[in-house]
Formats: C-alpha cells, sequence, structure tokens
C-alpha cells in the first residue's frame, strides 16, 4: 500500500521521503511554485520521480505534504510549553511566539507561493482549510487563559484575526525587508490585544 506521508509528521517519513520533502521545500521557497516540478524536484533530491509517487502519491500528495509543514511548530514542543503557563505569562508567550511566526522569512515564502494554487486546486484548498482551522484552535486554546474570561466565539474570532494580523506582517516584512519595521507594528499589534485581554504593559527590553 502507498504510503501516506502528508498525514505525519515529517521526522516519521523514511529518509528518503524526507529528501524529497525538503528538496520540494527548497524549490518552492527559493524558486516558486512554477519551478516545482517532478524533474526537479528529483534533481534536487537525488530521488527517482518514482519515488515521489511511492511515497506521496504523487504531486498532489507532495502539495499536501508541503501544506502540513507550514503549519508544524518549527520549535518543537513549544506549544505545550505556552500550555503550562496561566495568566499573563501564557498570554505574554504565546504573542512571543506568534511574533517569530511571522518573522519565519522562509516558511512564509512558501506559503506566500502555494496559497495562489490552493484558490485554484480543491484538493489544496480543503488541506489549507483543515489547517487553518486547526491552527484557529490552537490559538483559540493558548488564548483562553488570558486574565479576562472570553466566551469560546470570541476566542475563535481573536484567533482568526490574530493569524491573519501575523501573515499579514510577514508578506509586508518579505516584500519590503530595509523598509518595514516589523518590531514597530508588532508592538502596537502586542498593545491591541494586551488591551483586549486585560494584559499588562510589556515588560523592558520586550518586544
Amino acid at each position: 500500500m502507498t504510503p501516506e506521508p502528508a498525514d505525519r509528521d515529517p521526522a516519521d517519513l523514511p529518509p528518503t521521503a524526507r529528501r524529497i520533502l525538503a528538496a520540494a521545500q527548497s524549490i518552492l521557497a527559493e524558486r516558486g511554485y512554477a519551478e516545482l516540478t517532478m524533474t526537479a524536484i528529483a534533481q534536487v533530491s537525488g530521488a527517482n520521480r518514482a519515488l515521489v509517487s511511492y511515497y506521496f502519491g504523487g504531486k498532489a500528495g507532495l502539495l499536501a505534504a508541503l501544506v502540513d509543514t507550514l503549519f508544524q511548530d518549527p520549535e518543537v514542543g513549544l506549544v505545550e510549553e505556552i500550555r503550562t503557563t496561566n495568566g499573563p505569562e501564557r498570554a505574554d508567550r504565546f504573542l512571543d511566539w506568534q511574533r517569530r511566526v511571522s518573522r519565519a522569512e522562509r516558511t512564509n515564502r512558501m506559503l506566500y507561493e502555494l496559497l495562489p494554487h490552493a484558490l485554484r486546486d480543491p484538493e489544496v484548498r480543503a488541506r489549507f482549510a483543515q489547517e487553518y482551522r486547526t491552527y484557529r484552535a490552537v490559538d483559540a486554546d493558548l488564548l483562553g487563559a488570558a486574565p479576562r474570561e472570553l466566551a469560546e466565539q470570541e476566542l475563535e474570532a481573536l484567533a482568526a484575526v490574530s493569524i491573519a494580523v501575523v501573515e499579514g506582517l510577514g508578506i509586508q516584512r518579505a516584500l519590503d525587508p530595509e523598509g518595514f519595521d516589523h518590531e514597530a507594528a508588532w508592538r502596537a499589534w502586542r498593545a491591541v490585544v494586551g488591551a483586549y485581554l486585560a494584559l499588562p504593559g510589556p515588560q523592558p527590553g520586550r518586544g
């Protein structure tokens, strides 16, 4: 039976499958979606094209795996660490994590390359929708321990807006890395969220 690694953590994939996925990530981030061909993937990974189909079920499966990697925590275990805290500390650590996500240039480049394709491809769009639902649920959960008690609907709405801000800041930073003051923009967003959650102001030396 053909493996379906799109539903698994890349770390659990066989070495060849990880090499193929890494090659696809590199091509997507550095050359763009138009260059993400089976031939290019085979050349960069050093794996036979048939192995892409074997491990991922073809290009569609590989795209699904790429989408999954965009939403995986780059700092393994950080989300669980944040969950162990409560009140202002938890919300503050959550916002700090989101700031780092918005600065993850390589991941953001892959996201921006895949999104236009996702809007045209029902399968990729469904994969993105699934991942965003999970992303919102995680964010709502992490925001749920804020000092001010919020209803579930409020948390979900705040999580959705937070994701939009994170990705929007990432886009502006990618388009204008020299002229866009990411940290100033993030401080403004932190103040907005802090006021909404009734958090204390940022500590000295913190963004």
